[in-house]
């Protein structure tokens, strides 16, 4: 198909408190997404990235079209029409981007050239099955599925011998997979204690202390599982959102804190941290840490997470003045401690809908943090274009 680029981008000025310049990238009356923070859809150059488009509430939900965005030009275009399913995958910063077509094609597009390749001419793999990420060498694919027994599945699909193979099971819900994005030789999980499938398919809390969100590490083949610190009597539950930190084997994530989903008011009572961490709710731990290390932010609270290629910096929204917000995007140095906000309002409501979410990222080079905002009632993807003296701050 023929690309049409065409301008849509709206510069917001500068926000007050960092002089980052904000700049509305998408303006269709459609509802965009970033598709997700963890795993950034962007390329090596941190000049375009991948976003996802519909009419629906959430453009997570079929039908919607994959586009690209080149933050240079300021210009979007449409590189597919319609995507099957809310299906997209990539390899962090690798500007490789998978998804399926209505007709069973599995195709590869490269935000570079946005040459595509079709990797399957007809996909078949078990019903259910949702693919998250890729490895970097772009041999293979992940994701989870719920098995006829109930249980949750991980999947990994060679794309060269088209073959695909179960290799992780568990009796609770798995989610979030992803590849270490600098050498694939493990995978970050997500695993929801007290939560198990349903004989209807659905996700059902089982009653139990023991209920909580936390991570555990695989390798590539499935094999050697070894779970982080997180999680009583370490921490507060995670909030589901995490990210490796370059090749250390390490996971930055945000964990939960009292209340969760407050008003204002409430968190002005006191520290709404909890008392296992009261310094703040970002940490960074390995399967092989006796204890996580907390990351002293006392007066954030932060939600979606990413962390940089270079494992160095972080981004998170931080929820302190609760729902409907501001909701502010904060950046933090791991190596330094320090922390400034770079976003003093997204715009993001931070509601049910996945749109409405920040879901805030570091494009490779540093240079940009790119997120969600339905500042105006329809989600949009937005660029804070990150100063150097900002940087150099948090040195």
């Amino acid at each position: 198909m023929a690309i049409k680029w065409r301008g849509e981008a709206c510069d917001l000025g500068l926000d007050p408190q960092s002089g980052a310049l904000i700049t509305r990238l998408t303006s269709a009356a459609m509802h965009n997404i970033n598709i997700y923070c963890e795993q950034p859809y962007t390329n090596p150059a941190g000049t375009r990235i991948a976003y996802t488009r519909a009419a629906s509430a959430d453009p997570r939900v079929p039908p919607f079209e994959l586009c690209v965005a080149d933050i240079e030009k300021l210009r979007v275009a449409v590189i597919e029409p319609e995507v099957a399913g809310s299906i997209v995958a990539t390899s962090s910063w690798s500007g490789q981007i998978y998804y399926l077509r209505p007709n069973g094609e599995l195709i590869r597009v490269c935000l570079d050239t946005l040459e595509k390749h079709i990797v399957f001419t007809h996909w078949d793999l078990p019903g259910g099955f949702g693919f998250s990420s890729v490895s970097p060498d772009q041999r293979y694919l992940i994701g989870e599925r719920q098995t006829p027994q109930y249980t949750s599945q991980i999947i990994r699909v060679d794309l060269e011998t088209q073959e695909w193979t179960p290799i992780f099971e568990h009796d609770e819900v798995l989610g979030h997979i992803q590849f270490n994005p600098v050498h694939g030789r493990q995978i970050l999980v997500q695993h929801n204690r007290g939560m198990r499938i349903d004989h209807l398919g659905r996700r059902k809390v089982v009653e139990s202390n023991d209920r909580f969100a936390t991570h555990l590490v695989i390798d590539a083949d499935g094999g050697n599982p070894r779970w982080l610190p997180i999680g009583p009597p370490h921490t507060a539950g995670s909030c589901g959102h995490s990210a490796w930190i370059a090749d250390t084997g390490r996971i930055g994530l945000a964990v939960r804190w009292q209340g969760m989903t407050v008003v204002k008011e409430e968190l002005d009572r006191g520290n709404p941290h909890d008392p296992l961490h009261p310094e703040g709710n970002f940490v960074v731990a390995g399967p092989d840490d006796p204890k996580p290390q907390i990351f002293r932010a006392p007066k954030h609270l932060f939600n979606h997470v990413n962390v940089s290629k270079c494992g160095k910096l972080f981004v998170a929204d931080c929820y302190w003045h609760g729902i409907p917000g501001p909701v502010a995007l904060v950046m933090g140095n791991l190596a330094t401690g320090k922390h400034r906000v770079l976003v003093s309002d997204s715009g993001a409501q931070g509601g049910g809908p996945a749109c409405s979410h920040p879901h805030p990222y570091l494009t490779a080079d540093n240079r940009n943090v790119i997120y969600n905002s339905d500042r105006f009632h329809i989600s949009h993807v937005y660029a804070a274009r990150v100063p150097v003296e900002f940087l150099e701050s948090l040195e």
